[in-house]
């Protein structure tokens, strides 16, 4: 290969990857102090209880504020229905506000983080239970999961939590969620 030939063919590959070096250069997926966040997700709940052994859908939304690159606080709103094996047909719808902080680890494209709160949870029991399992009441939750930047300023975010609450049966669940958050 004569040396001009190796000049083209270096100067080619250096503008072929110019434009990857650029946006790597000019990609942060890290959140800054006084970021947004904002997600959507889809997932499943498990009762702790034997009168509820399926796994039933559940829907959450969030707001997130970053008050440093690590930790940020956030509010959740999410929707569920646990089916209730005895008496038969019968339901209780949950829909729940939490309030929590996150702590994320900066792992490249990959930040993990674990997550712990409060929360107001409201059941409303179908006319098969007896009228007492209508309450609402108060509850600790706590889990982790991953956000896996995929552009500038969105990720997919994989989550688990448990939740545990004070009151009538079902009083502790399992939720696993996937979404994807976008920052702002």
């Amino acid at each position: 290969m004569t040396r001009t030939s190796k000049a083209l063919l270096l100067s080619a590959i250096l503008i072929m990857f110019s434009p990857i070096a650029a946006l790597a250069a000019t990609r942060s997926t890290a959140p800054n102090e006084g970021d947004m966040a904002a997600s959507f997700n889809v997932g499943f709940a498990r009762a702790f209880d034997n009168h509820f052994e399926e796994i039933d859908p559940v829907f959450t939304g969030t707001f997130e504020y970053y008050t440093s690159p690590r930790v940020s606080w956030r509010g959740l709103l999410g929707v569920t229905s646990f089916d209730a094996d005895r008496p038969r047909n019968a339901n209780i719808d949950v829909t729940f506000l939490t309030a929590n902080v996150l702590y994320n680890w900066e792992g490249g494209q990959v930040h993990p983080y674990v997550t712990g709160g409060i929360g107001l949870y409201g059941k409303d029991a179908s006319s098969a239970l007896p009228s007492d399992f209508d309450e609402t009441v108060f509850g600790l939750n706590g889990g982790g999961g991953i956000d896996w930047f995929l552009g500038e300023r969105w990720a997919l975010e994989f989550e688990g939590t448990v939740h545990s609450l004070t009151g009538e049966d079902p009083d502790t669940a399992l939720l696993g969620t996937v979404g994807i958050k976008f920052w702002f």
